[in-house]
């Protein structure tokens, strides 16, 4: 919506922030006989402007988003073509007959594909904004739905400058490796299914203790399950930080490897049972900032990652 005194961007308000000010500060006024907003002395208009309800945009892409549009066009192998806001229904279709596909009616802001037009990357750009928690769940169903189809997922950061070098890796390593397909939609299902009861007797009580404990203690997953829990991704500032430290400071003394094999004994449990609940993200979140912006002060970078092997 434009401002209905000045012409600029209002969002969805008649008026912009200057000109609200003008109206508390009572220059502004609503006219009782146009209905519309003007300054206190000037007359009402002869001619009324028609309102169109669309627009057309200036462009498809914010500045920020054609940064990375050129960056990306730079790196990209020969054999491929690269496409701005690509809805996800134009390549990912359900495989069921269910009659609203509303989950798909979101945007990517890049579609990486072959020379046939097969898509092979989903790109998004990421601003501040990403770090609500309505964007944040939007993000996470985006994701699922992407790895869900078989399609790379990669996320870059408008906090950082286009980096080539790191673009060029990630889409080499998207492009090189086969997809990882998780039956997210399937594995909401069973939980949500209901279970057969069954009063275990002693014996099989302690057999499955046992087996748990021991599955837990040969875990070696790499993944920050909590800060990826907290943050909303797993390539984000502040988990990069956590990662760096990970590697660099706490693999290299025996403390800091016991904690990490501990971590990762129950850090996937304590997402999978608490990770959807707001006040355990808030919790996490109040714990890690502190520690991320201590580490920061003291060095450790936020710059785009990549797990040591």
């Amino acid at each position: 919506m434009k401002c209905q005194v000045c012409g600029t961007d209002s969002g969805k308000y008649p008026l912009c922030a200057v000109c609200n000010q003008e109206r508390e500060c009572g220059r502004i006024i609503k006219c009782e006989k146009c209905g519309r907003w003007h300054y206190w002395d000037v007359e009402c208009p002869q001619i009324q402007k028609k309102e169109f309800l669309y627009e057309c945009r200036k462009s498809l892409l914010t500045d920020n988003e054609k940064k990375f549009y050129a960056a990306i066009l730079k790196v990209l192998p020969s054999d491929c073509q690269l496409f701005p806001q690509i809805n996800l229904a134009t390549f990912i279709e359900r495989t069921d007959d269910a009659r609203y596909r509303n989950e798909l009616f979101r945007n990517v802001d890049f579609l990486v594909t072959d020379k046939d037009l097969a898509p092979k990357i989903a790109i998004e750009i990421n601003d501040s904004t990403h770090n609500s928690l309505d964007r944040k769940k939007r993000d996470a169903k985006v994701h699922d739905i992407c790895e869900e189809a078989g399609i790379p997922l990669i996320t870059l950061w408008t906090k950082y400058d286009p980096d080539e070098t790191y673009i060029r890796g990630r889409i080499e390593k998207a492009l090189s490796e086969p997809p990882k397909r998780v039956a997210h939609a399937q594995e909401a299902a069973e939980k949500t299914a209901p279970v057969e009861t069954h009063t275990p007797q002693p014996e099989e009580q302690t057999n499955a203790w046992d087996n748990m404990a021991q599955e837990q203690r040969t875990k070696k997953k790499q993944g920050c399950y909590i800060a990826t829990c907290v943050y909303g991704s797993y390539d984000c500032p502040q988990v990069w930080v956590l990662r760096r430290y990970r590697d660099s400071v706490m693999k290299n003394s025996v403390f800091g490897r016991l904690f990490i094999r501990l971590y990762y004994a129950v850090s996937p449990t304590l997402v999978r049972c608490f990770g959807e609940l707001t006040a355990f993200r808030d919790l996490g979140r109040r714990l890690l900032d502190p520690i991320v912006a201590k580490l920061a002060r003291e060095g450790m970078a936020d710059t785009p990652y990549s797990d040591q092997d």
